[in-house]
């Protein structure tokens, strides 16, 4: 309704893209005048022509556009005609799925995770293709090798079980582990500092229960600062370490694992401000 309120007062500022599939009227009946804005969510098309060939295009990126543009009561909307193959299609609408704001984090990753998988592309390929840095389709894809059960408490966005508490759990060997470790992050209600405690601990060969009595489950600081070092760690993608006296005086560290995540940090720090 927001999308659909938003062109009314505007108009369709992004054009949708289509492609044309064309339809011989001898063999198939040809749609109606008006089909584009019927109830098929998937197509367009022009006036039927008196023989031969009827125009047919089949929206392959805006069909929220679309939707919402029907909501606001538009009869014609701006489009961009593209020839593609049925493979460049399904391609690009992945994209345009990706790049929607509403996805939570398991279905980015599956997205991702299709474009590998269906058209061979490499991680660096992906992110070229939806405008992120190669370490942020990484980290996605990692959340893939987390259980089921942790998969779901993302899907549904349990309160307290953020994207980044999540990432702490990835490399728990065991399904069980990860359960027990999720349950308690959320349960005590730790921060994504304390759940990378947690999950190290339990890396290093600790039971669950015994890695939740060694780390410190009481607020030490002000959640401005936890709120601050989170924000830090989502946009740059690596474990962070924030620290700040009475004074403002204080130390931020960024940790990194291996050399791409050097070069996403560097990518974002420094080739931003050149």
């Amino acid at each position: 309704l927001e999308l659909s309120q938003s062109i009314k007062e505007h108009g369709l500022i992004q054009p949708i893209v289509v492609t044309r599939l064309d339809i011989d009227t001898d063999q198939k009946e040809a749609p109606a005048p008006n089909s584009w804005f019927n109830d098929e969510p998937a197509s367009a098309s022009t006036p039927q022509q008196s023989s031969g060939v009827v125009p047919l295009f089949q929206i392959i990126a805006g069909e929220r556009r679309w939707r919402a543009s029907k909501l606001a009561g538009l009869t014609k909307v701006p489009v961009v005609i593209k020839e593609v193959t049925p493979q460049q299609m399904l391609e690009m609408a992945l994209i345009e799925n990706i790049q929607r704001a509403d996805l939570n984090p398991i279905e980015e990753a599956l997205a991702y995770q299709a474009l590998i998988q269906e058209f061979g592309l490499t991680q660096e390929m992906v992110a070229k293709r939806v405008g992120k840095d190669r370490s942020t389709v990484t980290n996605s894809l990692r959340l893939l090798q987390l259980s089921p059960k942790v998969r779901d408490a993302l899907v549904n966005q349990l309160e307290n079980f953020t994207e980044g508490h999540a990432r702490t759990l990835v490399g728990i060997t065991s399904e069980e582990d990860q359960i027990q470790a999720m349950n308690q992050i959320i349960a005590l209600r730790l921060n994504v500092r304390q759940a990378e405690e947690l999950a190290t601990r339990i890396k290093s060969s600790e039971d669950v229960e015994a890695a939740i009595q060694q780390i410190d489950k009481k607020p030490v600081r002000g959640s401005e600062l936890d709120s601050l070092e989170t924000n830090f760690r989502d946009a740059l993608m690596v474990k962070v370490d924030l620290k700040c006296n009475d004074k403002g005086k204080g130390t931020l560290v960024l940790h990194f694992n291996n050399q791409d995540e050097l070069e996403g940090l560097y990518s974002r720090l420094v080739k931003h401000e050149e």
